[in-house]
């Protein structure tokens, strides 16, 4: 589950974020750990927190709020750090950033006219904006063993984004929590 807000203007529906992710562990403490996921990011933004590019306000010059529903892929390359370890669970803590490409970006841009009317105008862009290395994310987790080779993990996130998401360059915060299966499909080669 995850949940995004455009600044402080009102927080966004819960939708599912899904995915595959690759890690690589060493020192039994550090973790690497990439992927690929994809989000429907559904939320609402005031005009003040919508900056699109300067031109934008000659069409929109009463513009109110934007109700924004968008497809999201995201890569993350995330470090995480082990606090505790046992041959029975894990509590850790990962930093990181990720890129966000914009698959689908869908705007009702809603405008208060001076006469008091309220009009309705539906763009979609598509594959147009990219956001290389420019969210910040932050997170914590508790990891439990199945077996061996098999674990299931709860880790809370908080993902920043460093630079504007999106058209209209907005402050896209989110959270959720990320539910895993994860299976080491090669066995630890400890020295004796």
């Amino acid at each position: 589950p995850d949940v995004s807000a455009a600044g402080t203007y009102s927080i966004g529906k819960l939708k599912p974020d899904y995915g595959i992710g690759l890690g690589y562990s060493f020192h039994d403490k550090f973790s690497l750990r990439t992927g690929f996921y994809s989000v429907r990011k559904v939320y609402s933004a005031s005009a003040d927190e919508y900056h699109p590019l300067y031109n934008f306000w000659t069409y929109y010059p009463y513009l109110d709020k934007v109700d924004a529903d968008c497809r999201v892929f995201e890569i993350p390359l995330l470090l995480s750090y082990n606090f505790s370890h046992s041959t029975q669970h894990s509590i850790f803590g990962t930093a990181g950033v990720s890129s966000y490409l914009m698959k689908r970006e869908t705007y009702n841009y809603i405008s208060k006219l001076p006469s008091g009317q309220t009009t309705n105008r539906e763009v979609t862009y598509n594959n147009k904006n990219k956001h290389y290395f420019s969210v910040f994310t932050l997170s914590a987790g508790y990891q439990r063993n199945l077996s061996r080779s098999v674990s299931v993990a709860a880790e809370p996130y908080l993902k920043i984004p460093v630079n504007g998401i999106g058209f209209g360059k907005m402050q896209l915060n989110s959270a959720g929590i990320l539910f895993s299966l994860q299976v080491k499909p090669f066995k630890d080669h400890k020295k004796k």
